[in-house]
């Protein structure tokens, strides 16, 4: 909550990588950048050859961001 009573959404951002459809509870890193969210999901894409997602780490309107799939290049 910031001064005025509101709650600082600031801390309310951030994406996660998870591979595609896979809607399983476990630890994973919040990346603070959709560049740097986007460069993991498109490592981890290629050698599993498996579409990955880039999700909002927080509910939102729009949860899933991004699809990177397999032989995608940056």
């Amino acid at each position: 909550m910031n001064g005025v009573g509101t709650l600082d959404t600031s801390i309310l951002a951030g994406y996660i990588v998870r591979p595609k459809g896979d809607m399983r509870l476990y630890t994973c890193r919040v990346y603070k950048t959709l560049q740097e969210a986007s460069d993991v999901a498109q490592e981890r894409a290629a050698p599993r050859h498996r579409p990955y997602e880039v999700r909002a780490a927080y509910e939102t309107s729009q949860r899933i961001i991004k699809t990177i799939e397999p032989g995608e290049s940056k």
